[in-house]
């Protein structure tokens, strides 16, 4: 299993590293979207299947990565894990104000957007001006 040291090896470069960070997330936001869409999931029911596929995913890679796993080192990756997922959650809460202004702006976009398709389909079955 290729693991973010071997891309940086390959690569050299922690721009090449981030480039593909964001590529294989953005690709993986959009089919997880689109699996919520088709099964009618809600965006809270995904992020707690995620959740739990990602630690799932976390100790397998710490038994398969490891040349001798151990129950007190899958432990302290675990730590380390929980640590990280700490700061990244402090890092979002930094951002939350930007975040709920960007969901906010989305939203009015979105029900703008409804209201004007609204507005053409009742033109289009004669609820429109008269022509």
């Amino acid at each position: 299993m290729a693991g973010p040291d071997d891309i940086i090896e390959d690569d050299e470069s922690d721009a090449a590293y981030d480039e593909a960070f964001d590529a294989h997330r953005t690709a993986l936001y959009e089919q997880l979207l689109a699996y919520a869409d088709e099964h009618d999931l809600s965006d809270g029911f995904i992020a707690d299947l995620v959740a739990d596929l990602s630690l799932s995913l976390r100790m397998v890679a710490y038994a398969s990565e490891t040349e001798k796993p151990s129950v007190g080192g899958l432990r302290l990756d675990l730590d380390r894990y929980a640590r990280e997922l700490g700061e990244a959650v402090r890092e979002a809460k930094k951002h939350g104000a930007d975040f709920i202004a960007e969901a906010k702006a989305a939203r009015e976009r979105e029900e703008a957007e409804g209201e004007e398709q609204d507005g053409e389909d009742q033109e289009g079955e004669g609820g429109g001006r008269p022509q």
